[in-house]
């Protein structure tokens, strides 16, 4: 998946106030573990991420309120995350964070998903960003297996849908599933309550 940012027309020198527009870029999912916001506790679960850290040995203050440089991330990945960035010795050898808003950087170009859940590399920069982000932890991994049944199962009612020519009330039944199983693939968006006055 590629994410396309908007061109913002506007800066902020406070980072938060870009949350709105962050959340929208990233079609409210985690830049690196692609769950819905749905799936990590709404959207208080998420943060802002700096793809390239503040701090740490490679940190970049400067950036801070860099909008190109805010990603939409679960509390979880930004926490794993933290202020890691690879050294130049190992940006060298293509060992980095994938950037999923370059074209270059599709995560279905680095890494495959397996039937079990686990995601496997293909490129240097699937394998660091897989081993650093600890994508195949337990949690990630039954909830890609989750998705791919849903997936699945959506495929084939579809296509058992199109195939037979079926009563209204089994019919109903299908559509029913079916739309239970779209709300699951792309849960719905709630926005975190804010209080009045």
């Amino acid at each position: 998946m590629v994410f396309s940012r908007r061109v913002m027309r506007r800066t902020y020198s406070d980072y938060t106030r870009y949350r709105p527009f962050l959340r929208e870029d990233f079609l409210f999912r985690c830049a690196y573990c692609l769950r819905n916001e749905f799936f990590v506790g709404g959207e208080a679960g998420c943060v802002i991420d700096h793809h390239r850290p503040q701090h740490g040995p490679f940190g970049r203050p400067d950036l801070i309120s860099v909008y190109e440089n805010l990603y939409w991330c679960c509390v979880e990945c930004n926490s794993i995350k933290g202020d890691t960035w690879p050294s130049p010795e190992e940006l060298a050898k293509e060992r980095r964070f994938l950037d999923p808003c370059q074209p270059e950087d599709d995560h279905d170009l680095h890494w495959d998903v397996a039937e079990d859940g686990r995601l496997s590399s293909l490129t240097s920069v699937g394998e660091y960003t897989i081993d650093k982000l600890v994508l195949n932890r337990e949690g990630l991994i039954y909830y890609r297996q989750c998705r791919l049944r849903w997936e699945h199962e959506y495929a084939e009612l579809r296509a058992f849908l199109a195939e037979w020519e079926l009563e209204e009330s089994v019919c109903a039944v299908v559509e029913a599933r079916l739309a239970e199983l779209a709300s699951w693939i792309d849960p719905p968006v709630f926005d975190r309550p804010r209080r009045s006055g």
